[in-house]
């Protein structure tokens, strides 16, 4: 029977973490209502884990590295289910996650997200990767429609992804898929009841690297879009970045009245991601993504 719900996981990070959240995915309430698509180009011995442990997966095998956006785009056109959910390697969903949003698209949008709230919280390195990337996705977000939603934490109604060119979904991160989605008229619910934990711990120079690389990525794909005064504009505005990042964090732990101990004590380990993240963009305007691609996990 086909199934009402896709679950598509790019999975580069291997073992642990997917094993976490594969059993996530097994432990749900309408877990007879879903299928699970992961997309993995891990070379360890990740693959023939979840085959052993995880038989009900689909499971796409890539023996050369490929980029999170590629995998996704593979992954969805391996599903099946109605609703193509995505979510990533390290991310655990509580048990009630199918529900939600299989609930939420009872509505007339086409795209749904959720908040996305740290799962790894003993040490405040973690703290500082998590309100990096997400302190305008931790709970509490808006009931209602919004702009965009977390690319960790995103659902679609299949017919979404004929509105998309196939390049874009492949070789783009969500802010670009988004982007071409609200451009077809696509809008976007923001649900609080759909929760995804955001699980990984981080070394502090891999972390400044990740930054670097995924920066350097997006700009190189914003860079393709400019024109040459625009990228040039981008250019010398790069500098700016990492104080107009850090006020952007800062007003979300100032709106949501959350974790305000752990944002201070993050604030040199932020100040240090924030400006990888700065010369990462100022040099994918400059020279293009490279590689970087490629490396971001």
């Amino acid at each position: 029977m086909k199934p009402k719900l896709s679950v598509v996981i790019a999975c580069v990070n291997g073992l642990p973490s997917i094993a976490e959240c594969l059993t996530a995915l097994r432990s749900q309430r309408s877990a007879d209502k879903a299928e699970v698509v992961v997309a993995c180009c891990c070379t360890d011995d990740t693959p023939d884990y979840i085959e052993r442990h995880f038989p009900g997966v689909i499971l796409l095998r890539f023996d050369e590295r490929l980029s999170i956006p590629k995998l996704r785009a593979l992954g969805v056109a391996r599903a099946s289910g109605d609703i193509i959910t995505i979510t990533e390697d390290h991310c655990m969903a509580p048990e009630n996650w199918f529900e939600e949003i299989i609930k939420a698209h009872d509505s007339d949008y086409s795209a749904i997200g959720g908040a996305v709230e740290n799962g790894s919280v003993s040490r405040i390195r973690d703290w500082a990767v998590y309100l990096c990337e997400y302190s305008d996705m931790m709970a509490p977000i808006p009931d209602g429609e919004v702009g965009g939603i977390a690319g960790n934490n995103a659902s679609y109604k299949r017919a979404v992804f004929k509105k998309v060119d196939d390049e874009v979904a492949s070789n783009s991160w969500e802010f670009f898929l988004h982007e071409e989605m609200r451009r077809s008229g696509v809008k976007f619910l923001s649900v609080p009841g759909i929760v995804v934990y955001h699980k990984k711990e981080f070394g502090f120079l891999y972390f400044l690297a990740q930054r670097f690389h995924y920066s350097r990525s997006f700009a190189g794909m914003r860079s393709a879009r400019l024109s040459t005064a625009k990228r040039i504009f981008y250019v010398f505005a790069s500098p700016l970045l990492p104080p107009l990042m850090m006020w952007r964090i800062t007003r979300s732990i100032l709106r949501k009245k959350r974790h305000y101990r752990e944002f201070v004590l993050s604030l040199p380990l932020l100040a240090a991601f924030m400006m990888s993240y700065g010369i990462g963009e100022f040099a994918g305007y400059l020279a293009g993504g490279g590689n970087s691609l490629a490396k971001v996990e």
